[in-house]
């Protein structure tokens, strides 16, 4: 049995919350997470709602990609030409 009063404490220890007028709402995902210099900032709707330690010297990116200064990257062939949009010369009007 699910008890919705059940909160989780910053040691991991489940609590049930001590008022029952209290709902949660699942917004993970609509949370959006921003890298800075050591942690994760945690944001709904533009304001901030947490942070996630974060060392980037200890991240793991899949092949193709890199971090570095706290940015992102996506390695590409420097010979391979990225089109804006899917059709190029659009002439005719309908696309």
């Amino acid at each position: 049995m699910r008890n919705n009063n059940a909160i989780l404490c910053e040691d991991g220890v489940i609590a049930l919350s001590q008022n029952p007028d209290v709902q949660r709402i699942d917004v993970t995902n609509k949370v959006r997470g921003e890298v800075t210099e050591d942690c994760i900032v945690l944001t709904l709707n533009g304001q901030e709602i947490g942070q996630v330690p974060f060392d980037a010297a200890s991240c793991t990116m899949n092949a193709g990609y890199t971090i570095d200064a706290q940015r992102i990257f996506r390695m590409d062939a420097a010979d391979v030409i990225r089109h804006s949009s899917y059709v190029e010369d659009c002439d005719m009007g309908w696309c």
